[in-house]
């Protein structure tokens, strides 16, 4: 019943503030005005009254991803694995093909790391310490924000009311975005105000540029650990893109969400380095060595 009320409230105050923005052919208000903070209250209660029921998510992927390899190299995959996610800041994500895994990605509240197992005969562990971890160094090896708010970029994190350091309508998307501190700068939410289910988070530095975007959508409900409907909404297509690369990007469509147990190995990269048989691991906190001189 509270959230049928919770919603019945949003559809009323967005009902009564969207015929106030232009139709086509008349003159375009600013992209951007003040939000009511009542609807803004209602978006941030119904949203955490959502996502404060959500554990943990299990679920079979299917991923497309375009990036860097541990050498350095550019790539571009296509794969099925899966992705697990404990909150507040574990994640894992794997993918390959064919029952074979060829690449992992995980942090938890102490490390992060990047396994490449695409050659069989040289297996590589990239794995760092969070606490070590700045912007600069995230950038060197492809991170567009901080392990600690992948989570975040998921839509899956409660808002703290008291944290709230701006709100405003996004008109021409009919979206309210509502913005709260991240590690390293501030993360925006971007919800459909009519559902409170976030479409778009979009990660900024400290200066205020933008560092990333993940594109939210085709929500679905969470099964319980019995694997029935829960009626908890999740998203079901999940696009994180980094601002300022020439196109790389991971989309993940998840299959089945649910909250049944996750093994805690998959959050341990030591325990991985064990059963993915890993020939070289690099320590991300490593200083890097000096450029060789060139004798020529």
């Amino acid at each position: 019943m509270r959230k049928l009320i919770r919603i019945s409230v949003l559809l009323a105050l967005t009902s009564a503030i969207f015929p106030a923005i232009p139709a086509c052919g008349q003159k375009r208000s600013p992209q951007t005005r003040k939000v009511n903070a009542v609807l803004v209250d209602a978006i941030i209660q119904t949203h955490n009254e959502r996502v404060e029921q959500i554990d943990r998510v299990w679920a079979r992927v299917s991923v497309r991803i375009k990036g860097t390899d541990a050498r350095g190299k550019g790539f571009e995959e296509q794969g099925e694995g899966h992705l697990q996610v404990t909150r507040p800041s574990s994640v894992s994500l794997t993918i390959g093909k064919l029952s074979e895994t060829y690449f992992v990605y995980g942090s938890s509240d102490e490390r992060y790391w990047m396994f490449d197992l695409t050659d069989s005969d040289q297996r590589v562990a990239l794995i760092g310490a969070v606490e070590n971890l700045t912007p600069d160094r995230a950038e060197e090896i492809g991170l567009s924000v901080h392990p600690g708010d992948l989570i975040s970029s998921l839509g899956i994190e409660p808002l703290d009311p008291e944290r709230i350091v701006s709100t405003r309508w996004q008109l021409e998307e009919e979206l309210v975005v509502i913005a709260q501190p991240s590690r390293w700068g501030v993360t925006e939410y971007w919800f459909d105000p009519r559902t409170a289910l976030v479409v778009w988070v979009v990660s900024l530095d400290d200066t205020g540029s933008r560092i990333a975007e993940t594109g939210l959508s085709r929500y679905k409900d969470l099964l319980d650990d019995q694997r029935r409907d829960s009626g908890i909404k999740i998203p079901g297509k999940v696009e994180m893109k980094r601002s300022g690369t020439s196109g790389e990007f991971v989309r993940i469509e998840l299959s089945e969400p649910s909250q049944k147990a996750i093994k805690s190995m998959v959050y341990n990269p030591d325990r991985l380095k064990r059963s993915y048989r890993i020939h070289e691991t690099i320590d991300l906190d490593a200083p890097a060595e000096p450029a060789l001189l060139d004798q020529n």
